[in-house]
C-alpha cells in the first residue's frame, strides 16, 4: 500500500469520525450528552489526531490538541456542559473537517487558520478556570476524586493492576523555542524516587531533509517507582504541562486504565502495548490481556471485564468450552472491511457482461436438442443469478446516511430564517445503490432549503393559525415495486396554485385560466429561472433550483412530483430506481425493433384488440375502469411494422396509476444489463438507457412516466 492510498483511508475514516460526531452535537442542543457522548466524541477528536500526528499534519494536530483538553475536561465533569457550548462544538468540527481534507493537499489559507484560532479561543477560558491540579491529566477510567490514590488503595477490580508510576510525557514541538529541555525535568524525577526503565519514542523524527534542530520530535514513557504522592510527582512537570501532553497514572492503575490511555496517546494501540511490554510494565500474560481488551473495545465483543490467568490445569481442552470464553457456539461473528467502491463497480460491470453473455449462450443452447446441455445451462444461468444479488447489494447502503447530514443543514437554516424547524427521518434503513445516493445529496439540499424558506412559515405566524410554533420537516424512504420512494413533506402554508400560474403568466411560460389539474400548475416550478420569491435571499429567490432537481432526478432515471394543500403542507416525491446496473426487465416488441419495460412495474400482459388503430391515445377497459394507453409504434415508428401482426397490450404502474403499452409481441423476462445513452440522445424523452440483447441488438429501456409525458406534449402539438 502506498502513501497515497493510507492518506485515502485517514480521510475516509476521518469523515466516519466526523460525521458522528456532528449527529451527537445536534443532540446537545435538545438534551445533556452522556457519558458515552462524551466519549466518542473525545474518541473522533483523538483518532483524527493520532493519525494526522503519523502524517505530520500539525495545524490539525495542534487544534485537535486543545479541543481534546477541553472535551477530557467535559467527561471527566471538571466543565458542566451546557447547550451553549453546541455552537462552538460544531463550529470546531466544520473547521476540523477543513483541516483534514485541505492540510495533506497543502492549501491551508491564511484567514481560514485565523478563523480556527478565533474558534479555539471559545474553549481557553474554560481551560484557563481550571486549577494547576488538573492542568496534568487524572487517570482516564477513574474520573472520580481519588486523584491523590498510593499503593494502599488501588482501583477496586479483580483485573490486573500495577505498582508503579507510569509517565505518558509527549512534549510539544516548539518547547526548545519555548527554551524548555524536556530531559532536565526527566532528571529531576531521580530526586523523588528511581527510573525503573524508560523508553525514548522516536518514530516521529523525520528524514534529514526535513529535519528541524529547533523542533522536539520525541515522546517518552516511564515507568517510575516513588513513595511520593501523585501531586509532587505532578509538580515536577509544573513549568512544562501547558506545553505538552501528558498523563500520570499513579501506583495502583488497572490494565483497563492503560487500554484507555493507548486511545490517546497519538501512537497506535499494538505499538504502545509493546512499548509498555519493552519497559516491564506488561509480562507476557498481561500483554495478551491487554489485546483482548483492545479487540473487546474496537469490535464490540462483551469481553469478561476480569480476566483470567490460567494455569496449566485450567488450559486443557475441556476448560474452553462456548461458556467459559463468553461465546454462543451457535452465534457466528462476523466482521466488515473497507473496499475501495471502484473494485466494486468493476465486478458489477463483469457480472454485467456476464449476464448479456449467458443470455447469447441460453439463446443458442435451445435450439439444441441435449438435456444435458440445457441443464447445465440452466445450473449456470441459476448460479449466475446469485452472483448477480449478491454483487448488486455490495454496493447497496441505507438511505439514513444520507439523511442524517440534513440534520444540520435543517438546524442551520432554522437560525438564519429566524425559524423553529425540526427534521423528522423515517425510513432510514432503506438500501439504496450507492452510485444513486451520492447523486442525490444536491436535490435534497434544494428541496428541503426551499421547504425552509417556501414552506415553513416563522413562529408569529404558525402561532396565529393555530400551529406549533415548530415547523416540521419529514425524510421519508421506503420501496415500492423495485423503486425508492423518497418523500420531503413539511407541515406549512401549502402552494399557493394562483400565484404560482400568475407568475407563470408574466414570465410567458403560460396562458389561459388557471387549470384544475395540481400536477399541470406546479409543472411550472420546474421550468428553468422560475421563482415566486418576492425577494432574492441566500436561501432562494434567484430562480435556480428545482429544474436542477429535476433534470438530476431524471439523469437518475427518476421522476419528481409534487402534492400541496394550502396551509397543510407542500410533499415532494421523488422515485428512484434500486440501481443503475443491472435490473430485471420484460422484453417485448414492435415489429423488428425491442423494448425493455422494468419488470417491478408490469402487472399483467393482454390481448389488444381495437379498430381505431390512429390514435395515439386513448382508454381501455379494465374490469369495470378506463386506462389510458399508448402505442409504442406510434410513439417509436418503424416503416417495416406488420399491420397484420396480433397487438398486446401490457399494463404497467407508476405510483398510484395504472397505464398500457400496445405491442406487437411479448417475449417474457430478461435481465438486464443498463448502458447509459449517448449524449446526442440523453434529453430523449421516454427512453432511460439501452441494453445489447444476446443475438447482439440493441434494445431500449423505456422510461415509463416520461414516455407519458412525451405522449401528452405530442398530442399538445398535434393540437395546435
Amino acid at each position: 500500500m502506498n502513501l497515497e492510498e493510507i492518506v485515502e483511508a485517514y480521510l475516509v475514516e476521518s469523515e466516519e469520525f466526523l460525521r458522528e460526531m456532528e449527529t451527537i452535537l445536534l443532540k446537545t442542543e435538545k438534551s445533556k450528552p452522556s457519558a458515552e457522548d462524551l466519549n466518542a466524541i473525545f474518541r473522533a477528536v483523538h483518532t483524527i489526531k493520532g493519525t494526522a500526528g503519523m502524517f505530520g499534519f500539525q495545524e490539525t494536530v495542534q487544534f485537535t490538541h486543545i479541543l481534546e483538553n477541553f472535551l477530557d475536561s467535559l467527561r471527566s465533569n471538571h466543565i458542566t456542559f451546557s447547550t451553549s457550548m453546541t455552537d462552538g462544538l460544531l463550529q470546531a468540527k466544520d473547521f476540523l473537517s477543513y483541516l483534514v481534507l485541505e492540510e495533506h493537499k497543502g492549501n491551508l489559507s491564511k484567514e481560514k487558520l485565523e478563523s480556527g484560532q478565533n474558534i479555539l479561543n471559545l474553549f481557553k477560558p474554560y481551560l484557563e478556570n481550571q486549577s494547576e491540579k488538573l492542568t496534568v491529566d487524572k487517570p482516564l477510567s477513574d474520573m472520580d476524586s481519588q486523584t491523590n490514590r498510593n499503593p494502599s488503595s488501588p482501583k477496586k477490580t479483580n483485573s490486573i493492576v500495577f505498582q508503579n508510576y507510569l509517565i505518558s510525557f509527549r512534549p510539544n514541538s516548539n518547547v526548545f523555542s519555548e527554551g524548555l529541555d524536556p530531559y532536565s525535568f526527566i532528571a529531576y524525577l531521580k530526586k523523588i524516587g528511581k527510573i525503573v526503565s524508560l523508553k525514548t519514542i522516536t518514530e516521529n523524527i523525520p528524514t534529514y531533509s526535513k529535519f528541524l534542530p529547533e523542533t522536539c520530535y520525541l515522546g517518552f514513557e516511564i515507568l517510575f517507582k516513588s513513595d511520593a504522592e501523585l501531586e509532587k510527582v505532578q509538580k515536577t512537570f509544573e513549568f512544562i504541562e501547558r506545553d505538552s501532553f501528558l498523563h500520570i497514572f499513579p501506583p495502583g492503575f488497572g490494565i483497563e486504565d492503560l487500554v484507555d490511555l493507548s486511545q490517546q496517546l497519538p501512537e497506535e494501540e499494538i505499538y504502545l502495548g509493546n512499548i509498555w511490554k519493552e519497559i516491564g510494565l506488561l509480562g507476557d500474560k498481561e500483554f495478551l490481556t491487554y489485546l483482548e481488551l483492545l479487540k473487546s473495545i474496537q469490535f464490540g465483543s462483551n469481553f469478561n471485564s476480569e480476566p483470567e490467568i490460567h494455569t496449566k490445569e485450567t488450559s486443557s481442552p475441556e476448560h474452553h468450552d462456548s461458556k467459559q470464553i463468553g461465546i454462543d457456539s451457535n452465534q457466528q461473528k462476523t466482521s466488515t472491511i473497507k473496499v475501495d467502491s471502484k473494485r466494486i463497480d468493476n465486478l458489477i460491470n463483469r457480472v454485467g457482461e456476464l449476464v448479456v453473455s449467458s443470455a447469447n449462450m441460453n439463446q443458442i443452447i435451445s435450439g439444441i436438442d441435449d438435456s444435458n446441455l440445457q441443464e447445465s445451462s440452466s445450473q449456470v444461468i441459476r448460479l449466475l443469478n446469485e452472483v448477480r444479488e449478491i454483487s448488486l447489494k455490495l454496493r447497496m447502503i441505507p438511505i439514513g446516511e444520507v439523511f442524517q447530514k440534513y440534520q444540520r443543514t435543517v438546524r442551520d437554516l432554522g437560525k438564519d430564517l429566524g425559524k423553529q424547524i425540526q427534521l423528522i427521518t423515517e425510513g432510514n434503513e432503506t438500501e439504496l445503490d450507492r452510485n444513486i445516493v451520492d447523486k442525490l445529496s444536491d436535490p435534497l439540499t434544494h428541496i428541503i432549503r426551499n421547504a425552509c424558506d417556501h414552506g415553513l412559515e416563522t413562529p408569529n405566524e404558525r402561532r396565529n393559525l393555530g400551529k406549533s410554533e415548530i415547523g416540521t420537516i419529514i425524510l421519508r424512504a421506503y420501496q415500492e415495486a423495485g423503486n425508492v420512494v423518497i418523500q420531503i413533506k413539511d407541515d406549512g402554508k401549502g402552494i399557493q396554485k394562483s400565484k404560482v400560474w400568475e407568475k407563470g403568466i408574466s414570465k410567458g411560460i403560460c396562458s389561459g385560466p388557471l387549470p384544475h389539474s395540481d400536477e399541470e400548475v406546479f409543472s411550472l416550478l420546474f421550468h428553468p429561472g422560475f421563482s415566486t420569491a418576492e425577494q432574492v435571499t441566500n436561501v432562494s429567490g434567484r430562480g435556480v433550483g428545482l429544474d436542477v432537481v429535476q433534470k438530476n432526478i431524471e439523469i437518475l432515471r427518476g421522476s419528481i412530483s409534487i402534492s400541496s394543500i394550502p396551509n397543510q403542507g407542500t410533499s415532494f416525491t421523488l422515485r428512484l430506481p434500486l440501481t443503475l446496473a443491472i435490473i430485471d426487465g420484460f422484453l417485448v416488441g414492435v415489429a423488428n425493433r425491442r423494448f425493455i419495460l422494468p419488470m417491478d412495474i408490469v402487472l399483467e400482459c393482454l390481448q389488444f384488440q381495437d379498430e381505431e388503430k390512429e390514435n395515439s391515445s386513448r382508454y381501455f377497459p379494465l374490469r369495470g375502469s378506463l386506462i389510458p394507453y399508448i402505442r409504442l409504434s406510434q410513439i417509436f415508428p418503424e416503416e417495416t411494422k406488420d399491420h397484420s401482426a396480433r397487438e398486446n397490450i401490457v399494463i404497467v404502474r407508476n405510483g398510484e396509476k395504472k397505464a398500457g403499452i400496445v405491442v406487437d409481441y411479448l417475449y417474457g423476462e430478461y435481465q438486464t444489463v443498463v448502458k447509459p445513452m449517448g449524449s446526442v440522445f440523453r434529453h430523449v424523452k421516454g427512453v432511460s438507457g439501452s441494453s445489447i440483447l444476446g443475438d447482439g441488438q440493441v434494445a431500449l429501456i423505456l422510461d415509463i412516466p416520461s414516455l407519458f409525458e412525451r405522449t401528452i406534449e405530442i398530442e399538445k402539438m398535434s393540437i395546435e
